[in-house]
């Protein structure tokens, strides 16, 4: 039995081990340890029945905590399953968990299906069915996030296949000399494998499985940008609508823009315009250039990024461009109509097989460029619909010494009083803000990390309120329409050009085997999606997007612009005088990290995982079954309190201070709360205080009096410390939901060194 369980935690663990790589920010092992715990007791059962019925009943415990679902609703599971795993298509790896939870379920029910199928070939003295699923468990993941370390994680697991064969099968000897050969032909294959006439591509190329359909009739996904905020229902069935030849950083496909709102829904407002005839190489181009509004960089050919389109099975009228669409070839979409803003338009849906190209201009400025783009806006821009928040409203700029004044009667007028809640939020978030770039991104990180918002196709309807003031101020749940409606909104009553932009995101992309740098981009209609453009002088108009994490959308998730640099926004943040910490909390994850992968690492607020719990993540389990799951969680937890508790083996009141501010800030990282550690005491009560609700004023006073009072008064200050971080951590366990409570029994967070 010894060598059972060794041999099967073992493989458990490489599998946790080559899955978690997927990920980026890693999400903890402790889950990761879970599944691998679920997935091996069922070996420890006496008979081989009751290891079949113990590893069904366990899966089933799995995939409730996974999928964050009951473990007898098969159906929901089967469902979350399936999504989780089409996601794969869509959203280039390594993903953020926090973001595409059903992804994040189904890498947790990989490693616990592949442990368990090792455990039992382990317990039934099967080495090679045993090594043949250690090769498929922890070799899959290199098919999907291909690295350089790869060849040592494949010799990792070669030597480990063959320790298996040489020491599981029954009465096996001579195990050392075999190990020893094994050992050599590793080595032989590391030098040989790096030869480039030896080194093959691999064999299985299961990305290039295109699962969704690309036969049927065409679809439309109007239903997703026109302006419906009741709720959304995507098809079952994803349909492969376009493809697009591009280089690899491309991030969203431009269909067309919402510029006017009016009777509380943004609409489309364009500028029918005639196009500049221009030859470029070998291709005569139709340019929508206007010098007012676009930068005088836009101008140039030699910055424009071309992209092919090929339509397959898309039902609209407008012609899908790259994001800051310059100009579209002739000729190819019969009676196509430009507008000023770059949107072309076609009298009747483009036919399938359509192919087209099409340029646009797509800068990439750093926010502290962003920060110093003065809101010097064009007159025709001032003038038309981008300042306006009803019809005939116009908003003055921002900075404008008018717009005091025009604040102050504005919503007196029943037209404009219901939308006050809005202004008035964004006037708190964003409200000392020293330029527009600090204003746009305090107000999409608000929406997108710090402010509570969930994403929602079916969100609550609300009688009597604009839905976008609903949203903001009461439901705080919604979809891309709402998120990308009230940043927009609240951009100009703030006197910031904003816009939504709709279209689609990047989907799947295919590298081309001679440049990376360029391939294909499969596109499918849950692609669809909205977003906000945001006009800068001297870059034009620039996407932002605040909906936090796109729900279950597909394609790579950025922030601020198509490449974003979160330390340099939380300079721009701190220079105006906003709170950058709060404010970019979800998307920084902690100091040092940047970048699309970056998001999302805390979780956010607490309020934002109330209500959040799953009943199958605490459901129980009896007998054997869960026998060795309990063994290992019982050790682990115990191993954990002990290093814990040491802190406190000290009679020294100031130790013993120090030892209650590291069980506070520890409990609360291992509940995907980030607390700095370096923060004064009263500071630390506020954070504590925004970020969870719980007042620990008390406990502060006594740590402060422990560690800077006189000595007679720091040991009784001292005891009343350890009282008060008793008191402290039971309002904390009401206030945050048992699932963050249970897996942050596993994080190791609060174990780390300050």
């Amino acid at each position: 039995m010894g060598r059972t369980a060794g041999f099967s935690i073992s493989l458990g663990i490489l599998i946790a081990w080559s899955w978690s790589r997927v990920e980026l920010p890693r999400t903890g092992i402790g889950p990761l340890l879970l599944m691998v715990a679920l997935g091996v007791a069922p070996a420890f059962l006496p008979t081989l029945r009751l290891r079949l019925v113990g590893a069904a009943f366990a899966l089933l415990l799995a995939a409730g905590y996974a999928l964050d679902a009951r473990p007898y609703s098969l159906g929901t599971l089967l469902s979350r399953a399936g999504r989780g795993f089409l996601d794969f298509y869509d959203v280039i790896v390594p993903f953020d968990g926090s973001a595409h939870r059903l992804m994040h379920g189904v890498v947790l029910l990989a490693v616990f299906v592949f442990s368990a199928l090792a455990a039992l070939a382990v317990r039934a003295r099967r080495p090679l069915l045993a090594s043949l699923v250690l090769v498929a468990g922890a070799g899959w993941p290199a098919t999907i996030y291909p690295g350089q370390d790869d060849l040592a994680r494949g010799a990792v697991l070669l030597i480990a296949a063959l320790v298996l064969v040489a020491q599981l099968k029954p009465g096996g000897r001579r195990g050392g000399p075999q190990v020893l050969v094994g050992a050599g032909l590793v080595i032989v294959a590391l030098i040989t494998s790096s030869s480039g006439a030896v080194a093959k591509p691999q064999f299985l190329n299961w990305q290039t499985w295109d699962l969704s359909a690309k036969t049927g009739p065409s679809v439309s996904v109007s239903y997703v940008w026109k302006a419906n905020y009741s709720g959304i229902t995507f098809p079952k069935k994803r349909t492969r609508v376009f493809t697009v030849r591009a280089p690899s950083r491309s991030a969203y496909w431009r269909a067309t823009t919402l510029d006017a709102f009016d009777h509380d829904h943004w609409r489309e407002d364009q500028l029918l315009v005639d196009p500049i005839p221009i030859p470029v190489g070998n291709a005569n181009l139709d340019a929508v250039f206007d010098e007012t509004v676009q930068p005088r960089t836009a101008a140039d050919p030699n910055r424009w990024t071309t992209v092919s389109v090929h339509v397959e099975a898309l039902s609209d009228i407008h012609v899908v461009s790259p994001s800051g669409a310059i100009a579209y070839e002739s000729g190819k979409v019969p009676d196509v109509q430009y507008y000023a803003d770059g949107v072309a338009v076609a009298p009747k849906p483009l036919a399938r097989g359509t192919t087209y190209r099409a340029w646009g201009y797509q800068p990439q400025p750093k926010p502290s460029q962003l920060a110093k783009s003065p809101p010097n806006y064009p007159t025709s821009m001032v003038d038309g619909t981008f300042f306006e928040v009803a019809p005939g409203r116009v908003v003055p700029p921002f900075g404008d010494p008018r717009r005091s004044e025009w604040i102050q009667n504005a919503f007196s007028s029943s037209l404009l009083r219901p939308y006050e809640p809005l202004y008035l939020q964004a006037l708190q978030i964003a409200g000392n803000a020293k330029n527009p770039y600090a204003a746009t991104v305090a107000i999409e990180a608000w929406l997108r990390s710090s402010g509570g918002f969930a994403y929602s196709e079916k969100p609550r309807q609300i009688r009597g309120i604009p839905p976008l003031v609903a949203f903001v101020t009461r439901t705080k749940a919604g979809y891309c329409q709402h998120f990308a409606g009230a940043m927009a909104l609240m951009l100009r009553y703030l006197g910031i050009p904003a816009r939504v932009a709709a279209g689609f995101t990047s989907g799947a992309f295919d590298a081309d085997k001679d440049d990376p740098t360029t391939g294909t981009w499969r596109v499918n209609d849950h692609n669809a999606h909205a977003w906000v453009e945001v006009w800068f002088k001297g870059y034009g108009w620039l996407p932002f997007d605040p909906t936090p994490g796109r729900g279950n959308l597909g394609g790579p998730y950025t922030a601020s612009s198509i490449s974003f640099d979160a330390p340099g926004a939380e300079k721009v943040l701190n220079a105006s005088a906003l709170r950058a910490a709060a404010l970019l909390g979800g998307v920084l994850g902690h100091p040092g990290q940047s970048g699309p992968g970056a998001a999302g690492a805390t979780g956010g607020d607490v309020a934002k995982g109330r209500g959040g719990g799953s009943a199958g993540a605490g459901a129980g389990a009896a007998g054997y079954v869960v026998l060795g799951a309990l063994v290992l969680v019982v050790l682990f937890a115990a191993a954990k309190f002990v290093i814990r508790r040491r802190r406190f083996f000290s009679k020294d009141p100031r130790e013993i201070a120090t030892a209650c501010r590291l069980e506070l800030v520890g409990y609360l990282l291992d509940v995907g709360i980030s607390i700095p550690r370096a923060l004064s005491l009263s500071d630390l009560r506020v954070h504590v205080k925004r970020r969870t609700g719980v007042d620990s004023g008390r406990l502060v006073e006594s740590m402060g009096l422990a560690r800077f009072g006189p000595p007679e008064a720091s040991a009784e200050a001292a005891r009343e410390a350890r009282s008060e971080l008793r008191a402290v951590r039971k309002r904390l366990r009401r206030a945050i939901p048992f699932r963050r409570r249970a897996r942050g029994l596993f994080s190791v967070r609060s174990l780390l060194p300050s």
